[in-house]
């Protein structure tokens, strides 16, 4: 009954029910594209200006991994201001209300504004500041992920929806509009195939209207398989176009790349590749004395052995 209801549906409704789909992915399409934007346009400030401190700053800023906290509070105290503005719409507690106020509005504020706040990219930075201080460099993309896992503005679209997976949604609209134009045309024509069974060969001006009713079913069954490609073709070109997961890509690698800029900066020419290049000699030295230990060991063990057994004989 149920799979007979649904069956109807598709057979006398599909096509609506892609545009319906087409409509809302266009509409989340654009939403992803105008944010990938401006989120492209915050950080690739963002990493430009702090490019631009860490190459004006003098080399020996940094002197001990004790100075790193006071180093990037430093850093990023220089680049909050010159970043461009964000808006964010949320409920504000109490101080942020006050502040919100001052600035002459009540819900919304720039995080600029509040670089203390839950949703600050720089208190997030700050929170993996181990990162910044181990002497080995990190995963600079892993870094890069959790830190911008506490962004709102970069993992929601609208502050509501997930944009990760509306952006595979996006990416997979070719093909689902491929398959459900395929899927419209099959239903379509197996509905339409038990009305050839009614009618009566003998008497084919009688069962001129089954025949028409025959013909039209069918008609819109192909429909569904034309407005899919169609509607496939549209999307195709708009992600080849503008494709939203590359935009946000380029921007993750933007903020990769910053992070292990920073990294350098702190830690100078204080390397991995320079660190073993100092440390392998003294450890392989270490490894020559404690294989000589374990020669000798066994030498001693051998020759106690070999002393209990002349003792027994």
């Amino acid at each position: 009954m149920i799979l007979n209801m649904v069956f109807d549906f598709f057979s006398n409704y599909l096509i609506e029910f892609m545009g319906a789909m087409l409509f809302t992915g266009l509409a989340f399409r654009w939403a992803s594209w105008r944010s990938s934007i401006q989120e492209d346009n915050y950080f690739s400030t963002f990493t430009s200006e702090i490019e631009k401190v860490i190459i004006n700053q003098k080399s020996d800023e940094v002197e001990h991994l004790k100075d790193v906290d006071k180093y990037l509070d430093n850093l990023l105290n220089q680049v909050v201001d010159k970043l461009p503005t964000r808006t964010v719409r949320s409920k504000q507690s109490k101080k942020n209300d006050q502040m919100a106020e001052k600035l002459g509005a009540k819900n919304v504020v720039s995080l600029r504004d509040y670089v203390s706040g839950e949703r600050a990219f720089f208190l997030a930075i700050k929170q993996e500041n181990s990162s910044f201080k181990s002497n080995f460099p990190p995963n600079f993309n892993d870094l890069a992920e959790r830190i911008m896992e506490k962004e709102d503005k970069w993992n929601k679209l609208l502050g509501f929806f997930p944009i990760g997976p509306i952006s595979r949604l996006i990416d997979i609209l070719p093909g689902l509009f491929v398959v459900f134009g395929i899927f419209g045309t099959f239903i379509g024509i197996s509905m339409a195939l038990p009305k050839i069974a009614q009618m009566d060969f003998n008497n084919l001006e009688g069962s001129g209207a089954l025949l028409t009713e025959f013909v039209l079913a069918v008609t819109y069954a192909m429909k569904t398989s034309i407005a899919g490609i169609l509607f496939s073709l549209v999307t195709t070109l708009l992600n080849a176009i503008a494709p939203v997961r590359g935009l946000r890509q380029k921007t993750f690698k933007k903020v990769s790349q910053c992070f292990e800029n920073i990294w350098h900066s702190i830690h100078g020419d204080k390397n991995a590749e320079h660190d073993m290049k100092h440390v392998m000699p003294k450890i392989l030295e270490e490894l020559k004395g404690l294989r000589e230990d374990m020669a000798k060991q066994h030498h001693e063990k051998s020759h106690l052995d070999d002393k209990e057994i002349k003792e027994g004989a």
